[in-house]
């Protein structure tokens, strides 16, 4: 999703997501997000973006071979250079594709039954077996309240390549809290590195009542997280990991 146009910041948000902004940039850009709420919502739109780039095959963005020597007559070796153009081109779609799909299939928070959820005590940590695709254990670990808060979550870290891969487990309970409190809030997931910087890289809506599996990604490598936060979307810090 892109920002609008008139927008000074409108073409910014994708290059925040990356990484690509320089650190000037990025400071003028935070601000910005203070007081912009389509960029805030264009931005998590793009979460996970680094991460996800990495499903796609590397080969098929690749350019075909080289093209054949042209023979003697002009009209065949037109042909055959509108040919090659025309399947790197689509090759070149179908990896950015591929690279959509992902997002859509890890970026879709889960509602799971209470019989699902995962069942640990606060504070601990735990690893499974390595992952599927090759990549490091995961470790699990139970996020600590900032005060009485009505929701609680485990989160799963996963050192992959391009930085860290994340699974938050949250349930949210309004009937916790000894005041009134509406049937869903939005909670945003915030991740701070070591050097200071903080990005946000997942966000959703949680029902009172149900467990939520909330996907999500960073490029920030696993030994670089300094701690992994989830906030109300007023700012307020309910749930807190220093990892």
């Amino acid at each position: 999703m892109s920002t609008p146009t008139s927008c000074p910041h409108a073409h910014d948000d994708a290059a925040y997501v990356l990484g690509a902004l320089s650190p000037a940039e990025r400071l003028d850009f935070e601000r910005h997000l203070d007081t912009c709420d389509e960029c805030s919502r264009s931005v998590r739109s793009f979460a996970g973006m680094p991460g996800l780039l990495d499903l796609v095959d590397p080969g098929v963005l690749e350019d075909p071979p080289a093209d054949p020597p042209l023979p003697a007559t002009l009209l065949p070796s037109l042909t055959r250079a509108v040919e090659v153009r025309s399947r790197r081109r689509v090759l070149v779609v179908a990896g950015l594709a591929a690279a959509s799909a992902a997002v859509v299939a890890l970026a879709v928070p889960a509602v799971l039954d209470r019989a699902d959820a995962p069942v640990s005590g606060p504070g601990t940590s735990t690893s499974s077996p390595q992952s599927p695709d090759g990549s490091d254990t995961v470790e699990t670990h139970e996020m600590a309240p900032m005060g009485h808060v009505p929701v609680e979550a485990s989160l799963g870290l996963e050192q992959v390549a391009w930085g860290t891969r994340m699974l938050l487990t949250c349930t949210y309970d309004k009937d916790a809290a000894e005041v009134e409190l509406p049937e869903q809030v939005d909670y945003l997931l915030f991740v701070t590195a070591s050097d200071g910087r903080s990005e946000q890289v997942g966000s959703w809506t949680s029902l009172s009542g149900a467990t939520m599996e909330v996907p999500a990604a960073t490029s920030v490598p696993r030994d670089d997280i300094a701690s992994v936060e989830v906030r109300t979307t007023s700012g307020r810090v309910v749930l807190r990991l220093d990892a």
